[in-house]
């Protein structure tokens, strides 16, 4: 049996984080030569990389950052995860062995359309699974090159727009009072974690209850917290928490989560993709009068025009504008909220499956657990 030849060009680039005391000594340059013998692949003169490792540096202020660049050329489907995979383990190993400036802050893949080919982007999500241990998505930087990251899923995109899900607007002010308090003073709150426990029924108003953990409860802690914030912190053993992580939601995370300002960042098969708040109210007039998203409803761009007119959910200085329509179906369409059917418009077939999200860069996701 003769496999099918379909050659894919992954070119993928480990960014580190930055050290003030860095340098591309001898001993490094020696050690990237060592790595390369093991990992060099040709590519047929294919890729924007060699098929070896080439490290670069980048000044960062005082500081100085690495990166390692380098392409894959896979011939057949079933060898693209091994192949990709191996150049992952080479990031982890280059920081691991001190020959990187630091642990690895983001990674980036680049090959051809690759915000729309999402069966080309699946070897790579299941490569970066198997080698970190945890799913991953994408973030769209151009149509041809993403960022590989991470994301904290908080809801559905239907449920955010409804807000009738555990991520709540009355909630937000008081988060940010607790996130304030934490930063001002530092010191005094060392030494544990803070975060909410998520308390949703559906239906009902969502309640949350602000925690901390460690090796022992600090009373200290708890009478400053209520004096500053008027917050009352619940003391939970770090056991707990780690027996039920699911339960529970760092400050940052739900901060992002029940804001209604600013934009809002979605995921849709492990794309991210970001839209301005501003532009959402057409999404709106794509929903019933008890707001349930009429999915096979089309509309044409009048009648989209008469509903934005007495839409609640549309700037009354907009409302009339025929310009302010033109630029909210410009803006969703392009980010698959929105699809054009003939002459008419609909929502898009995948849109209840959207999660509201927030994004992170590969080293950022565990720091944010700090907060």
């Amino acid at each position: 049996m003769i496999l099918p030849i379909k050659p894919q060009v992954y070119d993928l680039v480990a960014h580190y984080e930055p050290r003030a005391d860095f340098a591309l000594s001898a001993g490094i340059r020696t050690a990237v030569r060592q790595l390369a013998k093991r990992y060099t692949r040709a590519t047929w003169m294919t890729g924007a990389h060699a098929g070896r490792p080439t490290m670069h540096t980048d000044m960062k202020g005082i500081s100085v950052g690495t990166r390692i660049e380098i392409s894959r050329l896979a011939l057949r489907p079933k060898s693209r995860v091994a192949l990709v995979a191996d150049i992952f383990r080479l990031f982890i190993e280059a920081a691991e062995k001190g020959i990187a400036s630091g642990p690895i802050e983001r990674l980036a893949v680049r090959f051809p359309r690759a915000a729309k080919r999402a069966e080309a982007r699946k070897p790579v999500r299941e490569a970066f699974e198997e080698v970190f241990g945890s799913t991953c998505c994408f973030y769209r930087v151009d149509p041809h090159s993403l960022l590989i990251g991470r994301a904290v899923i908080h809801q559905p995109v239907i449920n955010h727009l409804r807000e009738d899900g555990p991520y709540h607007s009355d909630h937000q002010p008081r988060v940010e009072k607790v996130q304030n308090e934490l930063n001002r003073q530092p010191g005094r709150y060392e030494g544990y974690r803070y975060f909410v426990e998520l308390l949703f029924t559906p239906g009902q108003h969502p309640e949350v209850t602000f925690c901390y953990s460690g090796e022992k409860p600090d009373r200290l802690i708890e009478v400053t917290m209520r004096q500053k914030t008027e917050e009352h912190l619940v003391f939970l053993p770090s056991r707990e928490v780690e027996a039920d992580p699911d339960r529970f939601v760092s400050l940052s995370d739900y901060d992002h989560g029940a804001r209604r300002f600013g934009n809002v960042a979605f995921m849709q098969e492990g794309l991210i993709r970001w839209i301005d708040r501003e532009w959402l109210p057409l999404v709106y007039l794509f929903m019933d009068d008890n707001f349930q998203p009429m999915m096979d409803q089309t509309y044409t761009w009048g009648e989209l025009f008469k509903r934005q007119q007495h839409s609640d959910f549309a700037p009354r200085a907009s409302r009339g504008s025929s310009t302010f329509l033109d630029l909210c179906i410009e803006q969703t369409t392009d980010r698959n909220l929105v699809v054009r059917d003939g002459k008419s418009y609909r929502l898009h077939p995948g849109f209840l499956e959207a999660q509201h999200v927030t994004y992170y860069q590969l080293g950022q996701y565990d720091k944010r657990l700090s907060g």
